[in-house]
Formats: C-alpha cells, structure tokens, sequence
C-alpha cells in the first residue's frame, strides 16, 4: 500500500468507496434502504471498538456527528469521507463536514420532513427556545471553548448545539407521547 502521503484524490476516493461498501455490506446486502438508527448504532459500536470518541448532536440543521480517534489528520480525511458516503448510499443528506488533525465532523439529515419543520421557525424565536448559555458556569465553558476550538468549531456553535440538542430531544420526546 503506498504511503498516505502520496495518496491521490481518486486513490481516495476509490478507497472511501471500498471500504463504505464494506461497512453497509455487512449490515444488509441491499443497503440503499439501512435507516439513520442502524447506522448511527453500527457505528458507535465500530468507534467503541476502535477507541474513538464521538458525540452525537441533534441540531435545527440535522444531526452532528462529531468523532475524535487520535490519528493523522489524512486518516480522519479518510474516515470522514467513508462515513458520509455511507450515509449518502443510504439516502440520507450529509452536509457541512469539517476535518481538523484528529477529530471530524458533519451534519446530516436522516429525516428531511422532521428538519424542513424546524427551518420554518424564524431564527429570532429559535434563538430565544435555545438559549442556555446563563446556566453553565465559567469553568465549564472554559473547557467547552477548548473543546470547540480542538474540533473546529466556535464556542457559540458548541453552544447553540448543545441548546438546540436539548429542545430538539423535548421535542421528539413530546411527538412521541
């Protein structure tokens, strides 16, 4: 196998798609109707099983799926790139990924009739239901400002995922009864 360094986009390319074939192979031969929460549990059992770390965030734009696995910055390239393929084979909408040195992110979207209802909310009243910045203490947002930096991301993008985390869950919890 050549060096990572010398891998090419298409060689890349060519490898995200063998291996994210592989991992839908395994669960289902016809994978192109696996939903978001098969995936989401195969997947957290490969990171458990890999050592991985990874957060799982509903937001109004979809769900962030944050993973740190302490390897090279073209490893995660790789592991991100096969992870959005295998949720696009499936159907599902894979938006704003970010690739740092050792963790990844992305967004999707596994029920677009679910996020197509958040998007009608105007971001002024959304803002207002999400807040909760005033209930954590400085030391713990010190900390969450040193995470959001280490993954690519604001501490008011960590923030607002958080909130947006928590009505999100009320919400589905209240759809559910």
């Amino acid at each position: 196998m050549k060096e990572l360094s010398k891998i090419s986009n298409e060689e890349m390319d060519t490898m995200t798609d063998k291996m994210s074939n592989y991992f839908l192979r395994m669960i289902k031969k016809d994978f192109s109707d696996i939903n978001f929460g098969i995936l989401e549990k195969r997947l957290k059992t490969k990171y458990m099983h890999d050592d991985h770390s990874v957060m799982v965030l509903d937001g109004r734009n979809g769900v962030r799926i944050i993973v740190d696995h302490g390897i090279t910055e073209q490893w995660s390239e790789i592991n991100c790139k096969t992870e959005i393929k295998i949720f696009k084979k499936c159907g599902m909408k894979v938006t704003d990924y970010t690739i740092a040195k050792q963790v990844y992110s992305y967004v999707i979207q596994p029920e677009e009739e679910f996020y197509k209802e958040l998007e009608k909310i105007p971001d002024r009243e959304w803002l207002n239901m999400t807040n909760i910045t005033r209930t954590i203490s400085q030391d713990v947002l010190g900390q969450i400002e040193k995470t959001a930096s280490n993954i690519g991301l604001t501490l008011e993008d960590v923030l607002q995922l958080m909130s947006e985390n928590a009505y999100i869950t009320e919400l589905r919890s209240k759809k559910k009864s």
